[in-house]
């Protein structure tokens, strides 16, 4: 008992940094396209039909825009911090759903009676592991980042971890109330995010594995009943995957990219976090590999800190049968599957994996606490270190832009061609002036909203950046939309055209250009604006202003048209 307070004692500790790491500047960087579309979703005018929450988009299931929606209504907010804070409390409850794991896994006297795990006493040395599994949980950037974004990968994490707690309870207590918690939990998983179903394949692969090893070892073990609690969440989501099926939407995911090296990538970003090497807009375009040559040094240094203690701890497993095959079936079982359908779907990125992260930390940590000799010291502090440069650089960073390189002229005013991060954050000594940040719409919209009368036209494009711009225009200004496509002047004159006249400012906003040259619309929009203002209209235009880049992240950049 004095044991367990003890261990009560720390995770409350653990559970308090974690807390105050995931509600540190929640509201400070504003929101990203993504996140606007949650508000977007969750601020629709009903609940059901066409135009209501429910139905938003099928190309994500619905319970995360319902969740924003009753936050929204409950708290009478959506600010950035309000639309955040589910995320946040989120993230908060993956703490003390962690250190049930990793206990239940690592502590002899908490692992299942069935499934192959050991039970031999080890002297408290598993429950120690389990809060320094806990530790890194709670202070990694990587899991406080999805924690801080209002969309819905700090549940998925939360889901998944519930979802393993309740199948390694149904291993231990062999019990139907398991068995029904497991379905409803992984129905709601489903209906969180569609990649849920990889989570459930492991486990399903896991239960499969013990029923083969049963049979050669002669030792029963009868997979039916958890087979049955996978059916019936598939049931529960059959009415939503016919609806996904009839309007998903295809989208596109960039360029082609070699899947074992973004693989890898990716497995190294959940250790470093988003705040070491970040990859914005303008380093995605030199190439990752370029990125990663540019940074060479931390790159290195971090790989080293990250990929030893995951190998170490991966042989390590080599000595704890019942929880290797766990492990390795939570691990490898999505990431085959995120192979099988790469040809068609180029979907391996950190967002869609979060739920792989728990099981990494718990071989990092494997592998670091149990190394011998001056080993353990020496890769237990180089996690440390990894943990607090990244903590530096994504807490340490500021979000203020300031304005540099050649003047322009936009009527009586100067303005830059360019609002870059600041040269004298402390953070740069990491990041080498590419911080991390979400998209700066704030900043963008109040650029255009300092310079914009009443009767100025705000022209977008692509058109679905209204899910963000939306949200700090408020209807302030009329908008028009580019469409998806390059479509020439021409082509946009009827349409347009008649929406230039009488306007003494247009700006053009622009971010996730589609068209080949990012450029093509600000081309278009200028010859448009020369024989509305100029051909047709007899009037004078000023040389415009060439998009101006808010440069985190992707960037936002707005033109200008000023009439005389």
């Amino acid at each position: 008992m004095r044991s367990l307070t003890a261990q009560l004692r720390v995770l409350l500790n653990l559970l308090l940094a974690g807390a105050l790491l995931r509600l540190i500047g929640l509201g400070a960087h504003s929101l990203w396209l993504d996140e606007g579309a949650t508000w977007a979703w969750a601020t629709r005018a009903d609940w059901w039909g066409p135009d209501g929450t429910i139905l938003a988009e099928a190309n994500h299931p619905p319970v995360w825009w319902i969740i924003t929606r009753l936050w929204i209504d409950g708290f009478g907010s959506d600010t950035e911090m309000a639309l955040r804070a589910p995320a946040a409390l989120c993230g908060i409850l993956t703490i003390p759903a962690a250190w049930l794991l990793g206990r239940r896994l690592l502590d002899p006297t908490q692992r299942p009676s069935r499934g192959g795990f050991e039970h031999e006493a080890d002297g408290g040395r598993g429950a120690r592991l389990a809060l320094w599994f806990t530790g890194f949980i709670a202070l990694s950037t990587y899991f406080t980042e999805y924690s801080q974004e209002a969309r819905m990968y700090a549940l998925l994490i939360l889901e998944a971890l519930g979802l393993s707690l309740l199948y390694l309870r149904w291993l231990d207590k062999n019990d139907k109330l398991s068995l029904v918690g497991y379905a409803l939990v992984a129905a709601l998983a489903l209906h969180t995010q569609y990649f849920a179903l990889w989570v459930i394949c492991g486990h399903g692969v896991h239960a499969l594995w013990l029923w083969r090893r049963g049979a050669k070892e002669g030792t029963a073990f009868n997979p039916l009943p958890f087979v049955l609690a996978c059916a019936a969440a598939g049931l529960l989501f059959v009415p939503w995957f016919l609806h996904m099926t009839a309007n998903y939407e295809s989208i596109s995911t960039g360029d082609s990219y070699e899947p074992f090296g973004r693989l890898f990538y990716v497995l190294w970003r959940i250790g470093v976090g988003p705040g070491l090497v970040v990859v914005d807009r303008g380093r995605l375009e030199q190439g990752i590999s370029e990125v990663v040559e540019e940074e060479a040094l931390i790159a290195g240094v971090t790989i080293v800190l990250w990929f030893v203690p995951l190998v170490l701890g991966a042989l390590r497993l080599r000595k704890l049968p019942g929880i290797a095959s766990f492990v390795w079936c939570n691990l490898l079982v999505p990431i085959a599957l995120l192979l099988l359908i790469f040809p068609k779907f180029q979907l391996i990125h950190e967002r869609y994996v979060v739920f792989l992260a728990p099981w990494l930390f718990l071989l990092a940590v494997l592998g670091a606490l149990q190394a011998r000799g001056l080993f353990k010291p020496l890769l237990v502090g180089g996690l440390l270190a990894l943990t607090l440069a990244g903590l530096f650089t994504f807490h340490g960073v500021s979000t203020q832009l300031v304005p540099e390189g050649p003047m322009q002229t936009l009527g009586d005013a100067s303005v830059p061609s360019r609002f870059a991060p600041d040269p004298l954050d402390p953070a740069a000594v990491l990041n080498h002036g590419h911080p991390f940040g979400k998209e700066p719409w704030r900043q963008a919209h109040a650029f255009v909203a300092a310079h914009a009368g009443p009767r100025d036209l705000i022209v977008l494009h692509p058109p679905y950046l209204r899910l963000v711009w939306d949200y700090y225009e408020r209807e302030a200004h009329e908008t028009a939309y580019l469409p998806r496509g390059t479509a020439d002047a021409a082509a946009l004159e009827p349409v347009l055209g008649p929406r230039l006249e009488n306007r003494t400012r247009v700006f053009l906003v622009l971010a996730h250009e589609e068209t080949e040259d990012p450029d093509h619309y600000f081309k278009v929009l200028q010859r448009l604006i020369l024989k509305a203002w100029v051909e047709d209209g007899g009037g004078r235009v000023d040389p415009p202003v060439r998009p101006i880049l808010f440069d985190t992240s992707w960037g936002v950049r707005v033109g200008v048209f000023n009439r005389r």
